[in-house]
């Protein structure tokens, strides 16, 4: 028996090779992933035999003839939602604290929220890093693990190693549940727009960008090295009715991309693409392109330091003291353009306001902040709800209102 079958992979839980594919974007070699069938080029072993396909490799088939339902038209109506990072203090291992970060990036990307923010709840300010003596148990602020942890998930997996280096909170962000939004494209999966890396510049007005494609992409302008841009793939349009069945969409991805580039030089090497805000593609196409991460100190700074010009045109506080929840309150929320629904932690939003000493509200005032004032899920047959199970159940009672509403 040779060698390589004597020496058993390592078990390990650390993120030093995350998960996800690797791609060739230079013409380099890349390196082979840890399912690859070496093991095949052993003599001793029968080629005539077949090995059937694994269950992950039947789910990766299936993920990618899986196409999303088309929108009817662009959405420029955004929801945001804000929740303290102190709900983590529950959990008592790294492990629990990950997972639960996970819960809430699935339910904000099944519902379509554009922007999480996480508040400090105390009167204390954000803690960048306070490490402990023990290794295994960090004592970074919860706040700024939740959020590295959701700016993890959320990012395309053949881009994470170029956007995180190795930290102690994403130990076990690989073991989490992906979130396969439509812009985690796949290799060959063809995609008008798509999120990259700058790699290097080519000359003074334009760069080249990975972005998780056979080849890497020509960009229009000079963007920084390292920089995450969202880039409008030249030839990767859709002709109006056009249907691929499962077996001839990759070879015409390709093939209709690499149709558009402009001279015989580029099409040896490149994909021509432009680069585009991040939220062309939800405002053009109606699709879902992630969420933002945005940290505020304190509860004020949710309103305050809003990225809408105009702040948010409809607030919504959640309390087990708000008002239920009905068709006729939902019948009387106005057209809105920035939704907001803000949820608190164990003792409520209150503790937020209460703490804050950038408001003159107490925490008995604490539902004039907001345009509603709501509880959501009235007939609990719990002494508590948990934040994360608050999150599903109002963005699964309000995502028909949202949808009306927006504009």
């Amino acid at each position: 028996m040779d060698d390589h079958h004597n020496k058993k992979r390592k078990k390990s839980y650390d993120n030093k090779e995350r998960s996800g594919p690797e791609y060739e974007a230079s013409g380099d070699r890349a390196h082979k992933p840890h399912h690859s069938n070496n093991y095949r080029d052993n003599n001793n072993r029968d080629e005539s035999k077949s090995k059937p396909l694994s269950l992950q490799q039947q789910q990766h088939a299936a993920q990618l003839a899986f196409s999303f339902p088309v929108p009817e038209k662009g959405r420029n109506w955004t929801v945001s939602i804000a929740l303290p990072g102190s709900i983590l203090d529950g959990s008592l291992t790294v492990e629990l604290k990950t997972y639960l970060v996970g819960q809430i990036a699935r339910a904000c990307c099944m519902f379509n929220v554009d922007e999480i923010i996480i508040y400090n709840e105390s009167a204390k300010g954000l803690q960048k890093e306070n490490l402990g003596k023990d290794d295994y148990l960090p004592k970074s602020d919860p706040n700024l693990f939740m959020g590295r942890v959701l700016q993890y998930l959320e990012t395309p997996l053949y881009l994470r190693k170029l956007l995180f280096p190795m930290h102690r909170d994403l130990k076990f962000a690989g073991l989490l549940n992906p979130l396969d939004p439509p812009h985690h494209v796949h290799l060959d999966e063809r995609s008008l727009y798509r999120e990259g890396v700058v790699v290097r510049a080519k000359d003074e007005r334009s760069s080249i960008v990975n972005c998780g494609m056979r080849k890497e992409v020509l960009i229009d302008r000079a963007v920084p090295t390292g920089v995450r841009v969202t880039v409008k793939i030249a030839g990767a349009e859709r002709k109006k009715g056009e249907r691929l069945d499962k077996t001839a969409k990759n070879q015409a991805a390709v093939a209709a991309m690499e149709a558009a580039l402009e001279d015989k030089l580029a099409n040896q090497k490149y994909f021509m693409g432009t680069v585009v805000s991040p939220k062309t593609p939800r405002e053009e196409t109606g699709y879902y392109w992630g969420y933002q991460v945005r940290l505020a100190d304190a509860i004020s700074k949710v309103f305050t330091e809003s990225p809408y010009a105009d702040g948010y045109d409809l607030t919504i506080g959640t309390s087990d003291k708000g008002t239920p929840l009905t068709p006729a309150v939902s019948a009387s929320m106005p057209n809105f353009s920035h939704a907001l629904l803000v949820f608190g932690g164990a003792s409520g939003i209150e503790t937020a306001v209460e703490a804050d000493e950038d408001l003159a509200c107490g925490a008995e005032d604490t539902k004039e902040l907001f345009d509603f004032w709501l509880n959501t899920c009235p007939a609990q047959g719990s002494r508590i709800v948990r934040t994360e199970e608050a999150l599903m159940i109002t963005m699964a009672s309000l995502q028909g209102t949202f949808a009306s509403q927006g504009v």
